[in-house]
Order: C-alpha cells, then structure tokens, then sequence
C-alpha cells in the first residue's frame, strides 16, 4: 500500500516538465546561437534557466522521501560496516571521561584535605599557617 501524500506526484510531474522546459530551452539556444538577436535564441535564455530551476527544485521536493530512504540506508550501512571502530571510539571516550572525572574528584577531595579554616573569622587559610591571612589572629 503507498501511503504517500498525492503532492509528491504532483511534484514529480511539475519537475518533469519543468526539465522538459529547460531542454526546449537548450534547443533554442543552440539553434539560436549563431545571430543573438534571432527569436529562438531569447526564448531560450528565458526558458532554460527558469525551467530548470522549477524542475529541478520540483524533482528534488517529490523525490524527497526517496532520498531521505537513500541517507537513511547509507547511514546504516557506514554504520554496520565500522561498527568495530565505532565500539572502539566510543570505549575509548568513555574510558577518558572516567579517567577525567576520576581526576577531578582527587583533585576536589585533596583540596579539602588542605581546607583549613581560621578559628576566629571562619575564612579559609593555609594549613601551615600560624596567622591568619583575613583577620591576623594566631592559630
């Protein structure tokens, strides 16, 4: 069953034509092309450009869900053929984004190992510290 909607026909046909026009169009300007002021020569400029404009754009629009299925069937089939390497890719990220988020937390945890906070203002200082730093009280 086609359950395609009836405008992609329409299309189709409209693209049809519109190549046809721009062929009529490269007819008249080939055999207009000896004397540029002939009539079949200034059809043809109009003709060729306009129509395939209209008809190329139209075949593309009403071939579209066959070109969409084409993308589709190509994108499966890069991805079934590097699968291995897409696994390794994706293996490899995942390991260096542990790895990464493993460094960070030391980092945050040794960092508030150091933490050490004044006794009479409460501001972080230095765990060596004997003053400290914000207020100058010993410690």
């Amino acid at each position: 069953m086609n359950n395609k909607p009836k405008y992609f026909l329409v299309f189709k046909i409209i693209g049809i034509i519109g190549v046809i026009i721009a062929l009529i169009g490269i007819k008249n300007l080939i055999v207009g092309f000896g004397d540029l002021t002939t009539h079949d020569f200034m059809i043809g400029m109009f003709m060729m450009p306009i129509g395939a404009f209209i008809g190329f754009t139209f075949l593309i629009l009403g071939f579209r869900p066959e070109l969409s299925k084409m993308a589709t069937k190509s994108a499966k089939y890069i991805q079934e053929e590097n699968k291995d390497d897409l696994k390794d890719i994706a293996n490899n990220s995942s390991y260096i984004a542990k790895e990464a988020i493993t460094n960070v937390a030391k980092a945050v945890k040794e960092g508030l190992d150091d933490t050490v906070f004044c006794k009479h203002c409460g501001k972080e200082i230095d765990s060596d510290s004997k003053f400290c730093r914000h207020c100058g009280q010993e410690q």
